[in-house]
Protein backbone atom coordinates (compact mmCIF):
# COMPACT_ATOMS: atom_id res chain seq x y z
CA UNK A 1 0.00 0.00 0.00
CA UNK A 2 1.75 3.56 -0.97
CA UNK A 3 2.04 5.79 1.84
CA UNK A 4 1.14 9.29 1.43
CA UNK A 5 3.69 11.39 2.84
CA UNK A 6 3.84 14.64 4.38
CA UNK A 7 6.45 15.83 1.70
CA UNK A 8 3.82 14.73 -1.05
CA UNK A 9 0.73 16.27 0.32
CA UNK A 10 2.57 19.96 0.38
CA UNK A 11 4.10 19.31 -3.25
CA UNK A 12 0.19 18.00 -3.97
CA UNK A 13 -1.33 21.07 -2.42
CA UNK A 14 1.22 23.18 -3.69
CA UNK A 15 -0.67 23.40 -6.72
CA UNK A 16 -3.32 26.03 -5.21
CA UNK A 17 -0.91 28.67 -5.22
CA UNK A 18 -2.60 31.00 -8.03
CA UNK A 19 1.03 31.70 -9.45
CA UNK A 20 1.24 27.86 -10.83
CA UNK A 21 -2.45 27.60 -11.80
CA UNK A 22 -3.16 29.50 -14.69
CA UNK A 23 0.63 28.81 -15.76
CA UNK A 24 0.01 25.31 -15.63
CA UNK A 25 -2.91 24.74 -17.39
CA UNK A 26 -2.07 27.00 -20.29
CA UNK A 27 1.29 25.04 -21.22
CA UNK A 28 -0.82 21.26 -21.03
CA UNK A 29 -3.95 23.16 -23.11
CA UNK A 30 -1.17 23.99 -25.77
CA UNK A 31 -0.11 20.67 -25.86
CA UNK A 32 -2.87 19.45 -26.91
CA UNK A 33 -2.16 15.62 -26.04
CA UNK A 34 -3.42 12.96 -28.16
CA UNK A 35 -3.52 9.60 -27.96
CA UNK A 36 -0.65 7.57 -29.06
CA UNK A 37 1.70 10.47 -29.51
CA UNK A 38 4.77 10.02 -27.27
CA UNK A 39 5.76 13.09 -24.95
CA UNK A 40 8.60 14.33 -22.75
CA UNK A 41 8.25 16.27 -19.92
CA UNK A 42 11.58 18.05 -17.85
CA UNK A 43 11.22 18.19 -14.76
CA UNK A 44 8.49 15.87 -14.08
CA UNK A 45 8.45 16.70 -10.32
CA UNK A 46 5.74 14.15 -8.26
CA UNK A 47 4.27 12.97 -12.13
CA UNK A 48 0.66 14.86 -11.14
CA UNK A 49 0.56 16.44 -14.81
CA UNK A 50 2.29 13.56 -16.51
CA UNK A 51 -0.64 11.71 -15.24
CA UNK A 52 -3.31 13.93 -16.42
CA UNK A 53 -1.82 13.99 -19.82
CA UNK A 54 -1.46 10.55 -19.93
CA UNK A 55 -5.29 9.96 -19.52
CA UNK A 56 -5.69 11.45 -22.72
CA UNK A 57 -3.77 8.81 -24.19
CA UNK A 58 -0.48 9.69 -24.50
CA UNK A 59 2.55 7.86 -23.66
CA UNK A 60 4.40 10.17 -21.49
CA UNK A 61 8.21 9.37 -19.86
CA UNK A 62 9.25 12.30 -17.29
CA UNK A 63 12.25 13.06 -16.28
CA UNK A 64 14.28 14.99 -13.11
CA UNK A 65 16.73 15.16 -10.56
CA UNK A 66 15.41 15.35 -7.79
CA UNK A 67 15.10 11.29 -6.52
CA UNK A 68 12.44 12.39 -3.73
CA UNK A 69 9.95 13.62 -6.02
CA UNK A 70 10.59 10.57 -8.62
CA UNK A 71 10.06 8.25 -6.03
CA UNK A 72 6.52 10.04 -5.28
CA UNK A 73 5.60 9.88 -9.22
CA UNK A 74 6.35 6.14 -8.98
CA UNK A 75 4.30 5.77 -6.21
CA UNK A 76 1.61 7.11 -7.35
CA UNK A 77 1.15 7.14 -10.99
CA UNK A 78 2.46 3.89 -12.25
CA UNK A 79 1.23 3.19 -15.05
CA UNK A 80 1.59 1.91 -19.09
CA UNK A 81 1.45 5.18 -20.21
CA UNK A 82 3.60 6.66 -17.81
CA UNK A 83 7.28 6.16 -16.73
CA UNK A 84 10.28 8.19 -14.47
CA UNK A 85 13.72 8.76 -14.73
CA UNK A 86 16.66 10.21 -13.16
CA UNK A 87 18.24 12.03 -15.95
CA UNK A 88 19.59 15.27 -16.14
CA UNK A 89 18.02 17.63 -19.12
CA UNK A 90 21.97 18.97 -20.20
CA UNK A 91 22.08 15.20 -21.20
CA UNK A 92 19.03 13.71 -22.76
CA UNK A 93 19.87 10.18 -23.25
CA UNK A 94 16.94 9.26 -26.08
CA UNK A 95 17.14 8.26 -29.39
CA UNK A 96 16.93 11.13 -32.02
CA UNK A 97 13.28 12.24 -32.93
CA UNK A 98 11.95 9.89 -29.67
CA UNK A 99 9.23 12.32 -29.20
CA UNK A 100 5.94 14.15 -30.75
CA UNK A 101 6.22 16.92 -27.81
CA UNK A 102 7.50 18.10 -24.91
CA UNK A 103 6.65 20.16 -22.67
CA UNK A 104 8.39 21.82 -19.05
CA UNK A 105 7.19 23.47 -16.23
CA UNK A 106 8.81 26.47 -14.12
CA UNK A 107 12.43 24.70 -15.27
CA UNK A 108 14.08 26.44 -18.14
CA UNK A 109 15.12 29.42 -16.01
CA UNK A 110 16.95 27.38 -13.21
CA UNK A 111 19.38 25.80 -15.93
CA UNK A 112 22.60 26.72 -15.99
CA UNK A 113 22.92 25.98 -20.36
CA UNK A 114 19.15 26.39 -20.90
CA UNK A 115 20.22 26.62 -25.07
CA UNK A 116 22.31 23.12 -24.66
CA UNK A 117 18.78 21.72 -23.25
CA UNK A 118 16.64 23.67 -26.28
CA UNK A 119 19.38 21.84 -28.70
CA UNK A 120 19.15 18.39 -26.72
CA UNK A 121 14.97 18.75 -26.90
CA UNK A 122 15.32 19.82 -30.41
CA UNK A 123 17.18 16.27 -30.96
CA UNK A 124 14.58 14.21 -29.33
CA UNK A 125 11.85 15.64 -31.20
CA UNK A 126 10.73 14.70 -34.42
CA UNK A 127 10.09 17.13 -37.44
CA UNK A 128 7.93 19.79 -36.65
CA UNK A 129 7.79 18.46 -33.05
CA UNK A 130 5.56 20.98 -30.27
CA UNK A 131 7.87 22.65 -27.69
CA UNK A 132 5.78 24.18 -24.85
CA UNK A 133 7.18 25.93 -21.66
CA UNK A 134 6.84 28.55 -18.78
CA UNK A 135 10.01 30.37 -17.54
CA UNK A 136 9.95 33.22 -14.76
CA UNK A 137 10.33 36.31 -16.47
CA UNK A 138 9.40 39.42 -13.92
CA UNK A 139 9.39 41.82 -15.95
CA UNK A 140 6.95 44.05 -15.12
CA UNK A 141 7.88 47.32 -14.50
CA UNK A 142 6.07 47.38 -10.96
CA UNK A 143 8.94 44.71 -9.54
CA UNK A 144 11.78 46.56 -8.48
CA UNK A 145 15.53 45.48 -9.04
CA UNK A 146 15.64 44.40 -5.62
CA UNK A 147 12.95 41.78 -5.93
CA UNK A 148 14.18 40.62 -9.11
CA UNK A 149 17.43 39.96 -6.81
CA UNK A 150 15.95 38.32 -4.40
CA UNK A 151 13.77 36.14 -6.06
CA UNK A 152 16.94 35.07 -8.32
CA UNK A 153 18.90 34.06 -5.09
CA UNK A 154 15.76 32.68 -3.19
CA UNK A 155 14.45 30.59 -6.09
CA UNK A 156 18.09 29.80 -8.25
CA UNK A 157 17.16 31.41 -11.13
CA UNK A 158 19.89 31.45 -13.60
CA UNK A 159 17.66 33.17 -16.42
CA UNK A 160 14.64 35.84 -16.90
CA UNK A 161 13.11 35.21 -19.80
CA UNK A 162 11.19 37.73 -22.24
CA UNK A 163 9.60 37.32 -25.47
CA UNK A 164 12.39 38.93 -27.00
CA UNK A 165 15.12 36.99 -26.02
CA UNK A 166 13.43 34.02 -25.82
CA UNK A 167 12.65 34.48 -29.92
CA UNK A 168 16.68 34.49 -30.06
CA UNK A 169 17.67 31.81 -28.07
CA UNK A 170 14.30 29.22 -30.17
CA UNK A 171 16.29 30.53 -33.25
CA UNK A 172 19.42 29.55 -32.48
CA UNK A 173 18.79 26.18 -31.18
CA UNK A 174 16.29 25.09 -34.11
CA UNK A 175 12.66 26.20 -33.12
CA UNK A 176 10.42 28.61 -34.71
CA UNK A 177 8.39 30.26 -32.26
CA UNK A 178 4.71 29.83 -32.44
CA UNK A 179 2.99 31.60 -29.75
CA UNK A 180 3.88 33.51 -26.51
CA UNK A 181 2.13 35.21 -23.75
CA UNK A 182 2.94 37.23 -20.65
CA UNK A 183 0.76 36.16 -17.33
CA UNK A 184 0.34 37.76 -13.83
CA UNK A 185 0.77 40.61 -15.42
CA UNK A 186 -1.60 43.67 -13.71
CA UNK A 187 -0.82 45.78 -10.87
CA UNK A 188 -3.29 43.91 -9.01
CA UNK A 189 -1.76 40.63 -9.65
CA UNK A 190 1.45 42.30 -8.43
CA UNK A 191 -0.12 42.95 -5.17
CA UNK A 192 -0.69 39.22 -4.96
CA UNK A 193 2.24 38.24 -6.08
CA UNK A 194 3.87 39.98 -3.04
CA UNK A 195 1.45 38.33 -0.46
CA UNK A 196 2.35 35.10 -1.92
CA UNK A 197 6.19 36.10 -1.76
CA UNK A 198 5.41 36.52 1.56
CA UNK A 199 3.70 32.54 2.23
CA UNK A 200 6.93 31.18 0.81
CA UNK A 201 9.05 32.78 3.51
CA UNK A 202 7.08 30.93 6.23
CA UNK A 203 9.12 28.23 7.73
CA UNK A 204 8.25 24.40 7.05
CA UNK A 205 6.67 23.67 10.46
CA UNK A 206 3.76 26.02 9.01
CA UNK A 207 3.06 24.72 5.94
CA UNK A 208 -0.62 24.23 6.06
CA UNK A 209 -1.03 28.08 7.01
CA UNK A 210 0.98 28.31 3.79
CA UNK A 211 -0.98 26.28 1.42
CA UNK A 212 -4.10 27.63 3.36
CA UNK A 213 -2.91 30.99 2.07
CA UNK A 214 -2.30 30.72 -1.31
CA UNK A 215 -5.85 28.67 -1.95
CA UNK A 216 -7.21 31.93 0.21
CA UNK A 217 -4.87 34.47 -2.52
CA UNK A 218 -6.26 32.92 -5.45
CA UNK A 219 -9.87 32.54 -4.16
CA UNK A 220 -9.52 36.28 -3.32
CA UNK A 221 -7.96 37.00 -6.54
CA UNK A 222 -10.58 35.72 -8.99
CA UNK A 223 -13.17 37.33 -6.78
CA UNK A 224 -11.63 40.46 -7.59
CA UNK A 225 -10.90 40.09 -11.27
CA UNK A 226 -11.92 41.82 -14.12
CA UNK A 227 -14.09 40.51 -16.76
CA UNK A 228 -12.32 38.85 -19.48
CA UNK A 229 -13.97 41.03 -21.96
CA UNK A 230 -12.42 43.87 -20.18
CA UNK A 231 -8.94 41.89 -20.60
CA UNK A 232 -9.70 41.54 -24.53
CA UNK A 233 -9.88 45.06 -25.35
CA UNK A 234 -6.52 45.97 -23.48
CA UNK A 235 -4.30 43.40 -25.95
CA UNK A 236 -2.01 41.13 -24.72
CA UNK A 237 0.30 42.26 -21.94
CA UNK A 238 3.98 43.22 -22.93
CA UNK A 239 5.34 41.85 -19.13
CA UNK A 240 4.91 40.38 -16.33
CA UNK A 241 5.58 37.38 -13.70
CA UNK A 242 5.67 34.44 -16.03
CA UNK A 243 6.56 34.05 -19.71
CA UNK A 244 4.56 30.72 -21.62
CA UNK A 245 6.06 29.71 -25.40
CA UNK A 246 4.57 27.50 -27.31
CA UNK A 247 7.47 26.78 -30.52
CA UNK A 248 8.02 24.06 -32.98
CA UNK A 249 11.26 22.38 -34.24
CA UNK A 250 11.75 23.66 -37.70
CA UNK A 251 11.78 21.17 -40.61
CA UNK A 252 14.96 20.74 -42.54
CA UNK A 253 14.51 22.10 -46.23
Amino acid sequence: MNKFTSRDLLHAFGRLNFRRREECATIIRWLDARPGERILDIGCGDGAYDNRIARKGAIVTGVDIHEDRLAAARRWFPGDRTSFHFMDAGRLDFPEASFDKVLSLCVMEHLADDELVMRNVARTLKPGGLFVFSADSLSSPGITPEERDRHRKKYAVKTFYTAESVLQKLDRTGFAMLESKYILSSPRDLRFIRMSWKLDDLPGCLGVLKLCGYAFLGLVRKLASLPSGWRRNQGLPESGLTLLVKAAKRVAL
